[in-house]
């Protein structure tokens, strides 16, 4: 009866079979089929000649899980005394229990670590500090995959043989090339050289490197206030403002040198610390873009600059970028290693 079935194919017939397939197929909907079929049946009955009746198995009621409110109430009672019965043991049991012995004199068996250090967690992060080799630098190790091997010729087996290996953005001298397998003639001293891949290579002085280094690893960019770095505390208060149009990092150093406090601010943003130590301190303050935790200075575009002279921190609040205090002088530029120190 199928439509695409030829000379046999009816549509309708197709139609009706497929509903009365659904119908039937289904307990529910065929029990429904069955009491309507039987009532339109006996509706159709004239009175006086109803036919004897049969025996005609009826469909099973749908039927629906237990629930425990039908349950009788012996169940619950029994139910109750088990679970009664049940705590009282249970803390029976507990009060039962022997005390724990005391364990006096117990040491802890856990080395004991020292903190570590600014350094060592640089390390951590960042991996080892770039080196610079002997001579005059013309190159720098890239980061890459693997280990980047330094190579000595011996000259006994005619080949080459592992030395040692560089840290990525290790400045180098490159003396020659060579062509057959494409190694690079590097100085390590001023009496030994060695060779490195060429392909590990980059042009580049040693300023260079350290600038590459510092855009590798600029870590998490600083929100507006965070302090970078602190040594001590104290109930002194500072107010920054910064005014220029880029990011700038303020440093304030101690007559030692060291760096008592670093905080960053965002373009036209302003800072307020707290819980600085009271003394005198000389103010380095840096713009740039791209601040990097690894070098603690700007990875593009850096200008730092020092006020001379101490100050109080109630003479610096509020201390603006670029400085604006009566009577003293314009900052003086330092290089960038100047004020990367800590």
């Amino acid at each position: 009866m199928h439509p695409d079935v030829p000379v046999t194919g009816n549509t309708d017939a197709f139609v009706a079979v497929k509903q009365a397939y659904d119908v039937l197929n289904n307990a529910q909907t065929r029990a429904t089929y069955d009491r309507s079929a039987r009532r339109a049946a006996l509706e159709a009955i004239e009175p006086g000649e109803m036919p004897p009746l049969r025996q005609t198995p009826m469909p099973a009621a749908p039927t629906r899980n237990p629930r425990p409110a039908d349950s009788p109430v012996a169940v619950w009672v029994v139910l109750g005394s088990v679970l009664v019965v049940g705590v009282f043991e249970v803390i029976r049991h507990l009060m039962m229990l022997p005390p724990l012995p005391e364990r006096p004199g117990i040491r802890a068996n856990a080395p004991i670590v020292a903190p570590t250090t600014p350094e060592a967690q640089r390390l951590a992060a960042y991996g080892p500090t770039p080196l610079r080799l002997a001579g005059t630098p013309n190159f720098y190790v890239v980061p890459a995959a693997g280990t980047t091997m330094v190579w000595r010729f011996e000259e006994a087996r005619k080949a080459f043989v592992p030395t040692g290996q560089l840290p990525p953005f290790s400045s180098v001298q490159a003396l020659r090339l060579l062509r057959e397998n494409g190694l690079v003639e590097i100085r390590i001293n001023d009496t030994t050289t060695a060779f490195i891949e060429a392909a590990r290579l980059t042009p580049g002085d040693a300023p260079a490197a350290h600038r590459a280094y510092c855009a590798y690893n600029t870590g998490p960019a600083p929100g507006n206030g965070e302090i970078l770095r602190q040594t001590g505390s104290g109930k002194g208060r500072l107010e920054l403002d910064n005014r220029t149009t880029q990011p700038a990092v303020v440093k304030l150093r101690d007559a030692s040198g060291s760096t008592v406090v670093a905080t960053y601010l965002a373009p036209s943003a302003h800072v307020g610390i707290e819980g600085l130590p009271e003394g005198r301190y000389r103010p380095d303050f840096a713009i740039g873009e791209l601040w990097s935790r690894a070098c603690q200075s700007f990875a593009a575009g850096m200008r730092a600059q020092r006020l001379s002279g101490y100050f109080t921190l109630n003479a610096l609040t509020p201390l603006t970028i670029p400085p604006d205090l009566p009577g003293e002088t314009l900052p003086a530029d330092i290089s960038d290693q100047v004020f990367e120190r800590d």
